[in-house]
């Protein structure tokens, strides 16, 4: 019984090792037929556009007919695009110089044929090769072709009407868009000449489109109610100024404007929206007194019209080719007045200087501010009062306290605009005198370092 289980079990081991043998030679196996003629001599055709491509199996052992594939038709649109110069779209771009050729390649390749309607005339193979043969009937395309394109000139056209009668209506955002939106109808044949007839005549209608959004976006003119912006004490040194954008004499509502100037510690960069009556506020306060020709810089920011829903790259570089206007209005700031006094005493005897007097007066100077010499001719006006007191001694040494009050008023109101007391500034030394000299210094160093900045803070 065992020598029967033996005899069959080798049985079939042989079997299906013949099996493994015969798919393996199965797969190792090609039928080699010779190359058609398309494949040594590539065709040419009256009647067709030809699209050949191949791939080899060595290199691409699992993706050599998709390759070929696509290999043929990119042979295909190669034949059929053919860059046409003169009135295109493309073309009137480089002559203005508005994009860098990189990128008007770059939209070039994105306009090229999108192709349908071919078929497959054949296909070719052996051991290290693939080919295949596609043909595009020339006539069913062109046919087909200029359909779809006389639909994006009908499409096209019926936007730029719409952004015409927006644009003499003085609505620049809605035109701004209805322009955009005209223009990529007919993205797909920005490489073609794409002549329309219309009321005005025969034009090339992305040509036309271009340049009217161009002479709009370059007619806006913005407007200040004021040549000059003056700061100084009357108006708290900060000024609400108005800006108008016109176009055609009418209001642009909604238009972005980006201003700025030099403040205390960094520009001020920020941006404002036209409202009714293409009217802007913009509030200036807290500049750099020390910065040089400072000014207002205002400007018109045509970067928030561009149409979100569409190529916002291709949107910026067209923009940046457009001239907008611009307004400089200059800063200037008429800095206060300062009249500075002081009561100085020495535990309750008057000093025999005006240590503190001095200092304000330093301190205010180093800030550009003005010193008058008397009060009628200040703004404001500083009083000083200060006195030391003894306050004991230990060790040898001698404490002084130093109390002071700074009080500023407005010359013409009367107003106090700042009060401030400073208490129990300690000097300490050998004795009572030098105490006291030591509390006036640093008192000096107080006003100087924080009460002066303080008081400028307040009033300006």
């Amino acid at each position: 019984m065992r020598i029967y289980i033996l005899i069959a079990t080798l049985f079939l081991l042989g079997a299906c090792g013949g099996k493994k043998e015969s798919v393996s030679a199965s797969r190792n196996a090609t039928v080699v037929t010779p190359p058609p003629e398309w494949v040594a001599n590539r065709p040419h055709s009256a009647s067709y556009y030809i699209g050949v491509g191949s791939c080899s199996k060595y290199a691409q052992p699992y993706d050599f007919q998709t390759i070929a594939k696509k290999n043929a038709l990119n042979d295909l649109a190669s034949e059929i695009s053919v860059r046409v110069q003169g009135q295109t779209f493309l073309n009137s771009l480089e002559v203005n110089d508005s994009f860098s050729e990189e990128f008007i390649s770059n939209v070039s390749t994105s306009t090229d044929e999108r192709i349908e309607g071919y078929e497959v005339a054949g296909s070719w193979e052996d051991k290290s090769e693939y080919w295949v043969f596609y043909r595009l009937d020339k006539s069913s395309y062109q046919a087909r072709k200029q359909a779809k394109k006389s639909a994006a000139l009908n499409i096209s056209y019926d936007y730029f009407q719409k952004a015409t009668t927006a644009e003499q209506e003085g609505n620049v955002v809605v035109a701004f868009d209805l322009y955009m939106r005209a223009l990529f109808a007919l993205k797909e044949y920005w490489n073609e000449p794409n002549e329309m007839m219309t009321e005005k005549g025969k034009v090339f209608l992305d040509n036309e489109i271009y340049s009217s959004v161009q002479r709009m976006c370059n007619s806006i003119r913005v407007s200040s109610s004021v040549a000059k912006i003056t700061l100084q004490s009357e108006n708290k040194y900060e000024l609400g100024t108005q800006f108008k954008a016109l176009y055609n004499n009418k209001p642009v509502r909604g238009l972005s404007l980006i201003y700025s100037y030099k403040q205390i510690g960094d520009d001020i960069v920020k941006s404002v929206l036209t409202a009714d009556g293409g009217i802007a506020s913009i509030m200036v306060s807290g500049v750099d007194y020390a910065a040089p020709s400072n000014a207002l810089i205002v400007s018109i920011d045509l970067k928030p019209l561009i149409v979100a829903d569409l190529d916002q790259v291709f949107q910026e570089g067209l923009i940046k080719s457009f001239k907008t206007e611009k307004q400089i209005i200059p800063i200037e700031s008429v800095l206060p007045a300062f009249f500075v006094a002081s009561n100085e005493s020495v535990y309750g005897n008057a000093a025999t200087g005006k240590v503190l007097l001095s200092a304000m007066t330093a301190a205010l100077v180093s800030k550009g501010m003005r010193i008058a010499g008397s009060g009628k001719d200040a703004d404001y006006s500083v009083t000083i009062t200060s006195d030391t007191k003894e306050g004991g001694g230990a060790n040898g040494f001698v404490v002084a306290y130093l109390e002071m009050t700074v009080l500023v008023r407005n010359t013409e109101t009367q107003e106090v605009v700042y009060n401030e007391t400073l208490s129990s500034v300690k000097g300490l030394q050998l004795n009572r005198d030098a105490a006291s000299i030591e509390a006036y210094k640093k008192g000096k160093e107080k006003l100087e370092q924080q009460v002066a900045s303080k008081l400028i803070e307040t009033i300006m």
